[in-house]
């Protein structure tokens, strides 16, 4: 929580980094993602044109992300607040409720962009008036280029706090008025808590991706003396590499009798199902670490700006 009453407090970051521990927003994104993905699998096995199956499942998928994003931020903006987190199901419902809000609140911020767009236009179509119209583009093109510069800084402010505003159960309009708010009063520091919370979760990924590397590549330089024929032969010499320190080993594995078939099978599904989770972990996790903190960062800059919506 917020410890002055002038600005947004650093100590948000280290608060972030408490997401790693949280299996709950975890266990809320990961299980959307999942549904969502093998529903999509499900439409292509059973749909025989290709692009329908393609076009239904993608909706299906993005819409199943959006749920694990609402559902997951619901239990982050709790614990950001100091509140008991709320249940997996719970969540998740909560999600699906507030999925039309992030779809028409995404929309609103498009149609803005959309509308400063025309504007810009219009204005360039003047340069077109014979005579002193040409004059016109020495000052609006540079004029435009701070402006545009601006409404970029502005616009990746407001989205990144949409979706913590309505995990905070506010309404689109609500949302957008206090989002547009915040970025405009405050810019530089919201900006730069952003990109330090973009850093902070990559270098979570890199850490957890390297964790989980050396992890997979010592269970198959265990496997590999004894399950050397089942395992799949790109990911062999991964855990080969490691059997080179041991010498000797290689003898077990030649004096074995060969992996049967369905062994072989069962050995690959494992690698398969080590290597999605590995991916997995190493997109939510960090996720769920810059999600806790923008949770922080838009309840911080909500009781400085709007103290009596928090």
């Amino acid at each position: 929580m917020i410890r002055s009453g002038r600005d947004i407090s650093f100590s948000l970051l280290l608060s972030a980094l408490r997401g790693i521990t949280l299996w709950q927003p975890v266990a809320a994104y990961g299980i959307s993602v999942a549904l969502g993905m093998g529903i999509w699998e499900l439409l292509d096995q059973q749909w025989q044109q290709a692009l329908p199956a393609d076009v239904a499942g993608g909706a299906i998928f993005l819409a199943s992300l959006g749920i694990g994003y609402l559902g997951s931020g619901r239990m982050l903006i709790h614990d950001a607040r100091e509140e008991p987190i709320p249940g997996l199901l719970q969540s998740l419902l909560f999600g699906v409720r507030m999925l039309p809000r992030l779809l028409a609140l995404m929309v609103m911020e498009g149609l803005l962009l959309f509308g400063i767009f025309i504007v810009e236009i219009v204005a360039f179509a003047l340069c077109r008036i014979p005579g002193v119209g040409a004059w016109l583009t020495v000052v609006l093109i540079p004029v435009f280029m701070v402006a545009n510069a601006t409404l970029f800084t502005l616009a990746v402010i407001v989205f990144n706090l949409s979706g913590p505003a309505l995990w905070h159960g506010e309404k689109v309009a609500k949302a957008l008025q206090h989002t547009i708010r915040i970025a405009r009063n405050r810019p530089g520091p919201v900006l730069l808590m952003m990109l330090l919370l973009s850093v902070l979760s990559t270098g979570v990924a890199i850490v957890i991706g390297f964790i989980l590397y050396s992890g997979y590549a010592m269970t198959l330089a265990s496997a590999s003396p004894v399950l050397d024929g089942a395992l799949s032969g790109d990911s062999i010499g991964l855990g080969g590499w490691l059997l080179q320190i041991f010498p000797g080993t290689g003898a077990l594995s030649d004096n074995l009798p060969s992996a049967p078939g369905h062994l072989a099978v069962l050995a690959q599904i494992g690698q398969h199902v080590a290597l999605v989770s590995a991916a997995a972990l190493v997109f939510i996790l960090p996720n769920i670490v810059f999600l806790l903190g923008m949770a922080h960062l838009y309840i911080e800059a909500l009781e400085l700006e709007a103290p009596e919506d928090v």
